[in-house]
């Protein structure tokens, strides 16, 4: 099955159930759940209220999503109430992205377009685009932190909880992301000029 928590992403972060993906209430949910998610595998549901459902359905739907297996019903409150087993995704500012540099032991990990990434990007970071992730993943070192950045931090959310799904252990989500970089004036990188013919800065 395929549990989608549809909640913001700090409240993500702060406790959900063990191999969720956090794909948020925005527009853009239908996008993601086109890219990310299995049309053959039923989904279920963890929302922000009940009274959310009819609209997330609706988005769902929007992109032939239909297979559904249900929700959770009074969500994350009633979860919690029965002691059920929760995880948590570590929220990591930009200040302490910031500095963190140059990344160490860190990998930092930008999952953004690659119009987006062509831009700029945060100093050392790995480019991996998000449909791409699960695929890519053997990039990065499972024994070593990880912080994940997208344009705000919704994709981020979403990429983190894939990650700490494929059984890496140390994963942090960067709200605010490239905004707050930017909005802060820390220092850009640009992608690297490539020969015709080879591989590019954004593989």
């Amino acid at each position: 099955v395929q549990l989608v928590d549809n909640r913001q992403m700090l409240a993500f972060g702060g406790g959900h159930i063990p191999n969720a993906l956090n794909i948020g209430p925005r527009a853009e949910l239908s996008i993601w759940a086109g890219w990310m998610l299995d049309p053959k595998k039923p989904i279920f549901l963890v929302l922000r209220q009940d009274t959310d459902l009819p609209e997330v359905l609706r988005q769902f739907i929007r992109v032939e999503y239909t297979k559904f297996g249900g929700y959770l019903l009074g969500g994350m409150e009633e979860w919690n109430n029965e002691g059920l087993p929760i995880t948590e995704l570590a929220q990591m500012s930009v200040q302490k992205l910031n500095a963190a540099l140059p990344p160490k032991d860190l990998q930092i990990v930008d999952i953004r377009t690659p119009g987006e990434r062509q831009d700029g990007h945060v100093p050392g970071s790995t480019y991996i685009f998000l449909p791409e992730l699960e695929k890519k993943a053997k990039r990065l070192d499972k024994t070593r932190p990880v912080a994940v950045y997208c344009d705000s931090g919704y994709r981020a959310s979403l990429g983190a909880s894939l990650l700490l799904r494929m059984g890496f252990k140390d994963v942090r989500n960067v709200p605010g992301s490239w905004k707050a970089w930017k909005a802060l004036g820390y220092d850009v990188q640009k992608p690297k000029e490539r020969k015709k013919g080879t591989d590019t800065d954004l593989a």
